[in-house]
């Protein structure tokens, strides 16, 4: 009788598990909040490999000097950073500041992560690449081609929960 109700807690277990996860993929619909921001053009060559579309934003790279922490921890490659973005007078969220701790932000700001590390910039080592997690879109098959061609200059719209939890909503070339 142990053993029957052991095998029945693990097997419900593993179905709340499972609930768990589909319900904070459709939560962040619920409660996230949508953010609109702009793509940059991004080398032909290296925009689609099948199905997905690389995409690239203007978010994705920032001078160093919006980094608010010690820049010589970017130095040891891609650390965890905290992105602050707001929106800006056209309603696309920029980047404000990044910092290497969770900071507290205003009601119109959002805070993403990502994985950041010090570039070369136009001048000098003086830019901060941010990887988001989101830089790739599933598309349905033979549809990527067009999405290529309209990758240069498109709105994707992002939700992001409260968590920091994110994915991409809509693309709007």
């Amino acid at each position: 009788m142990t053993k029957k109700r052991g095998w029945m807690i693990a097997a419900l277990l593993q179905v709340l598990f499972l609930i768990f996860i589909a319900g904070s993929y459709y939560s962040i619909d619920y409660f996230g909040k949508e953010i609109k921001i702009k793509t940059v053009p991004v080398d032909p060559r290296d925009l689609l490999y099948g199905d997905y579309v690389t995409l690239r934003y203007d978010i994705s790279t920032t001078p160093l000097k919006n980094y608010k922490g010690n820049a010589d921890e970017l130095d040891r490659g891609q650390q965890k950073a905290y992105v602050v973005l707001q929106p800006n007078k056209e309603g696309y969220y920029v980047i404000k500041n990044v910092y290497s701790k969770k900071p507290d932000v205003t009601n119109n700001q959002v805070v993403l992560t990502a994985k950041a590390e010090k570039v070369w910039g136009e001048n000098s080592f003086d830019q901060i690449q941010l990887t988001y997690g989101f830089e790739r879109y599933y598309v349905q098959e033979n549809t990527g081609k067009e999405l290529e061609q309209q990758a240069k200059d498109m709105d994707v719209i992002i939700s992001v929960a409260p968590w920091g939890a994110h994915k991409i909503v809509e693309l709007n070339p």
